[in-house]
């Protein structure tokens, strides 16, 4: 279950996405939120220890003093509003907190959530959407600039049979078994060739009812790939999306993510759950 959620802003517009999502997820669950205020990182190098991008690197400012202050001032704001009432709900904030504090935090919990990346002019691409999907072994909620309200009642689960789809599937069997309504999506392949109908047998062993779909966006590139998923997503109305985090090994375009995977980071309308 998600018990135990950690909130994670960095001062800018991700204060109120990050919180406004967890306070949503505690509601669902009845859990607690852990809000983390880090400063934002200097450009290049090193941040708590952790190497950042190398994409991301030059789209980092240098803030002066009174920048940081007010960005920290942002996140206790929106903690004030959003999460204080929340029973249970912590606030951590401070000077000298790093990615490494992010981590180990993120590692005791049941979830992570994050604000979406380039929202912020400030801190374009943050370090710390990288950071928790490889360094925290937990699911990472990225919350877009409406989080929504209610029940995650429509779920879309990008699913094409690899590890990081059945681990992000894994971690998102608490929202699936309350769903009224849960879509495993196959894309640019046949279902069977991936096992869909195969997992939605077992998914129902565990009174979840799955349809399963499938769209061929044809030879694309894998951006393409995810602007054909985030249609479909958006399309169906859908109010959480489900999918793995690919890619950091290769030079790409986006936090050092795959192609796919920064496209719908970037991009997604509805709260994104993914896991590495």
């Amino acid at each position: 279950m998600m018990k135990s959620i950690l909130a994670v802003s960095e001062g800018g517009p991700d204060a109120a996405m990050s919180f406004k999502l967890a306070a949503r997820v505690a509601s669902e669950f009845d859990g607690a939120v852990d809000a983390l205020h880090l400063p934002v990182g200097p450009a290049g190098g090193m941040v708590g220890g952790l190497a950042m991008s190398g994409e991301a690197m030059p789209l980092i400012m240098n803030l002066d003093d009174e920048r940081l202050e007010a960005r920290s001032k942002e996140s206790e704001r929106a903690y004030k509003e959003t999460l204080a009432q929340i029973k249970g709900a912590t606030y951590t904030a401070a000077k000298t907190a790093t990615l490494d504090a992010m981590v180990a935090m993120g590692r005791c919990s049941d979830l992570l959530v994050l604000g979406r990346p380039g929202a912020d002019p400030e801190n374009v691409a943050p370090a710390t959407v990288e950071a928790a999907l490889y360094e925290c072994a937990r699911p990472v909620m990225i919350a877009p600039p409406n989080a929504g309200i209610g029940n995650f009642n429509s779920i879309v689960v990008a699913w094409n049979g690899s590890f990081q789809a059945a681990r992000a599937l894994e971690y998102a069997l608490p929202f699936l078994e309350k769903a009224s309504k849960v879509t495993l999506l196959v894309v640019g392949t046949k279902p069977d060739d991936v096992g869909a109908s195969y997992l939605a047998r077992n998914l129902g062993r565990n009174g979840i009812n799955p349809t399963i779909d499938a769209i061929d966006p044809g030879a694309v590139s894998g951006r393409a790939r995810g602007r054909a998923l985030l249609g479909y997503t958006h399309d169906k109305g859908a109010d959480l999306l489900v999918m793995g985090a690919y890619g950091r090994g290769q030079v790409l375009s986006f936090l050092g993510l795959g192609g796919a995977t920064g496209k719908v980071i970037s991009s997604c309308r509805v709260p994104l759950l993914m896991a590495h």
